[in-house]
């Protein structure tokens, strides 16, 4: 504990600067707080959450933050916002799991209706982006104190097999939170899935999408935090869970798709990685670059996404193994990646 101590002072110059770096111009807003002022829209269990969204204010109609409290529940069914003025949803800051926002799709899963946030789509089954619990193309977004799950997969920890379509070698992903907007905070959040919990992307090439992620817990296995938008995690935990896959057997943290010309993808600084128990020593890639859209053999350095991120001041618990091969078969190389970590403990 001395030796963490002395860790965490030294390196809070450093992190300061880090985080302008990875934020740049964006000064995060307070957050919403339910003391201060009485919240514009109350949700109760019953109630439709997506409408009360849909009743707010669209983007541009002015800078005041709508507040939405959720009352402590079960919430099941995708939600989508989009293009909605500043909002912040807020959930039980007593307990974080008295408020569940959940719904079960997945990869594979074959459409019945539309995704949230997706258009419309002759694809026969909801794919990765389409599987999403919440979805969130809207900027200055904030979340706090509740939890945000896809438990299609809970059924294989279960024991009782995975569902059509599905399985270890593809077909599984099933995403709890994607947020593709700017200046989003999260804080006193649980994020809660398998392979592809959470996903921060660009809503295209030219946008921002600047995410940032405090006193959380952030759950999975497989590529549990990934995308190509710039993202920030800091004093959280992230929990590599076991009972999906082959006993012993972990999965990887972090999969970064920053583009070439992009300096900064995902930092985690001052956070924890732990794991549930069952998972064997080093059987965890603390990460991969995401080549998004790379064939196998074909990635072109300046040309294909080469993912960033900086892993610092953080405790590594003996899951956690070292870089892994990108998903188009990349050896970890690291004249080439941008992958790296800085003073962190390890067992």
């Amino acid at each position: 504990m001395r030796v963490w101590g002395c860790l965490l002072m030294l390196a809070s110059a450093a992190q300061a600067a880090d985080l302008s770096a990875y934020l740049g111009d964006w000064r995060p807003a307070p957050l919403a707080d339910l003391a201060v002022a009485a919240p514009d829209v109350v949700v109760r269990p019953g109630d439709s959450l997506q409408a009360a969204i849909d009743a707010l204010p669209a983007r541009g109609s002015g800078t005041k933050r709508w507040v939405v409290q959720i009352q402590p529940g079960h919430y099941r069914g995708p939600l989508c916002i989009r293009d909605k003025a500043p909002l912040a949803l807020v959930g039980s800051p007593l307990d974080a799991a008295a408020v569940v926002l959940v719904d079960g799709r997945y990869n594979a899963m074959p459409r019945q209706g539309a995704a949230p946030c997706e258009p419309d789509s002759a694809a026969a089954t909801y794919g990765t982006a389409g599987s999403t619990t919440v979805a969130i193309h809207s900027d200055d977004v904030q979340l706090l104190h509740l939890t945000i799950a896809n438990d299609a997969m809970d059924r294989v920890r279960g024991g009782d097999g995975y569902p059509p379509g599905a399985g270890e070698s593809g077909g599984a992903q099933a995403v709890a939170l994607t947020l593709a907007g700017d200046r989003i905070q999260l804080d006193g959040v649980r994020l809660l899935g398998h392979q592809d919990t959470l996903y921060v992307r660009r809503p295209d090439k030219a946008s921002a999408a600047r995410v940032l992620v405090r006193h959380s817990l952030i759950a999975g296995d497989v590529d549990f935090i990934f995308g190509n938008a710039t993202l920030v995690i800091d004093h959280s935990t992230l929990l590599s869970r076991a009972g999906r896959r082959t006993p012993g057997q972990g999965g990887i943290a972090l999969a970064p798709s920053t583009a070439p010309d992009v300096a900064h993808g995902f930092l985690v600084t001052h956070s924890r990685f732990v794991a549930e128990p069952g998972l064997a020593p080093a059987s965890v890639a603390l990460g991969r670059a995401w080549d998004a859209g790379v064939k196998p053999g074909t990635w072109a350095a300046g040309r294909s996404p080469n993912g960033q991120a900086l892993v610092q001041h953080s405790e590594l618990g003996a899951h956690i193994g070292p870089w892994a091969a990108s998903t188009s078969r990349r050896p970890f190389d690291a004249a080439v990646n941008r992958l790296a970590e800085l003073d962190n403990i390890r067992p």
